[in-house]
């Protein structure tokens, strides 16, 4: 009579390890744009509004567990317009969690006004952030 219960107990057990064993999900942390990234990709200067004659513009995306089935993509749109003007797919190489940079560059410097750019999480809008130029 005593194996019954101590093979119930062993079983839960196993389940119980089993579930605090399974990986978490794939999430994001935060989104920022800067003026720059380190090292690790994590932002550097976070602001919304950059001077005039600004040429390069970043967007640090701080993930958890993201494998290579996820997808990031960065749509950066100049709303004066309505111009998409640049779009960035990431998928990694393997499970992993931390930073992710995307940067946009206009050699001349980007023109005055407001932009923004959207995060899609497997093709899904995640986040969208917006950001000037004056």
């Amino acid at each position: 009579m005593r194996k019954i219960p101590i093979l119930i107990i062993v079983l839960i057990s196993l389940f119980l390890f089993s579930i605090s064993c399974a990986p978490e999900p794939f999430s994001i942390e935060s989104v920022d744009i800067s003026k720059d990234v380190g090292q690790d990709f994590a932002p550097v200067d976070i602001m919304d509004e950059f001077p005039t004659g600004t040429s390069i513009i970043y967007v640090s995306v701080k993930v958890n567990n993201m494998s290579p089935e996820d997808k990031l993509t960065v749509t950066w749109t100049y709303l004066e317009t309505g111009d998409e003007i640049n779009t960035t797919d990431f998928s990694p190489d393997e499970t992993g969690s931390g930073y992710i940079g995307f940067n946009i560059k206009v050699d001349q410097g980007f023109p005055a006004g407001a932009y923004n750019a959207a995060v899609y999480v497997n093709d899904e809008l995640y986040e969208t952030v917006e950001f000037s130029v004056r």
